[in-house]
């Protein structure tokens, strides 16, 4: 298919292509976070998260290639990362809370720091697929 055919205007080529680069630069940065950064290796955690970042790193290829499943696809990559996102944060509140209902006085030095973890990781793990959603989005 020609690009036009894929991308009715020049604007949402533009978009596809920045959403794109984001889609392949967050699965780069996964990769070398679990496999470099992470001191062991854990397979509930290393299978997912490879999993999630080859899919980013495909739906990558496949926007930069204007592939007629390419949004469709970065759809659902980004879906899947916000509602990761959202597990995360979640439990992290979760886990403060619990810390100082249990501990009391003493959790809450805990729950302080898993409360600024949820709000550092916020705007990377909720907003950035987000923002990629509202890019992705049809022109009508």
């Amino acid at each position: 298919m020609t690009p036009s055919q894929d991308h009715p205007n020049s604007r949402d080529g533009a978009r596809h292509t920045g959403v794109a680069l984001m889609h392949g630069t967050v699965g780069a940065m996964t990769l070398v976070a679990v496999w470099i950064g992470l001191p062991a290796r854990w397979l509930w955690v290393d299978v997912p998260a490879t999993s999630i970042a080859c899919a980013s790193m495909i739906s990558c290829w496949a926007l930069l290639t204007r592939r007629s499943w390419a949004v469709k696809l970065a759809r659902a990559v980004t879906s899947l990362g916000l509602a990761l996102g959202c597990l995360t944060v979640t439990l992290l509140a979760w886990s403060a809370s619990q810390l100082v209902g249990q501990y009391g006085p003493v959790g809450g030095g805990g729950a302080l720091l898993l409360s600024t973890v949820a709000a550092l990781i916020l705007p990377y793990f909720i907003g950035l697929p987000l923002l990629q959603h509202w890019l992705l989005r049809q022109r009508r």
